[in-house]
Order: structure tokens, then sequence, then C-alpha cells
């Protein structure tokens, strides 16, 4: 007896397009100011964009360890 699976259908992964992305104040001033380094990344460089990524990851990080002090 043969068994036929039914087509799943294939869940879109890809990311929204940054425009498509909502951004505003976060409420916290130091949050806003790491952020402030992803406003103009489509103008930059691809090269440039690890870099801009490492410094908002360890800036987010940062505001994290000081709100847990």
């Amino acid at each position: 007896m043969e068994h036929e699976e039914s087509a799943q259908p294939v869940p879109d992964t890809s990311a929204p397009a940054t425009e498509d992305v909502a951004a505003g104040p976060t409420g916290d001033q130091v949050v806003d100011e790491v952020l402030e380094v992803l406003d103009d990344l489509d103008g930059r460089p691809l090269r440039e964009h690890v870099a801009a990524f490492e410094s908002v990851h360890g800036g987010l990080q940062d505001r994290l360890a000081d709100g847990q002090r």
C-alpha cells in the first residue's frame, strides 16, 4: 500500500525588508543612542556592517549589564 504525503506549505523564513521594520524610540536613551548606528547602515558599504552590528551588540550588552548592577 502506497502512502501519499500531503504537500506541506514551506514557511517564508526570509527577513522583512529594512523599510518594513518600524524603528522608534525604545524609551531608554542609552539604547536609542546605541541603535542610531544602524540608522544609516543601508548607505554604508557591506564590509562595514559587521563592525556596526558588533558595536551595537556590545553597547546593548553593556546596557544590560548596567541594569543588573
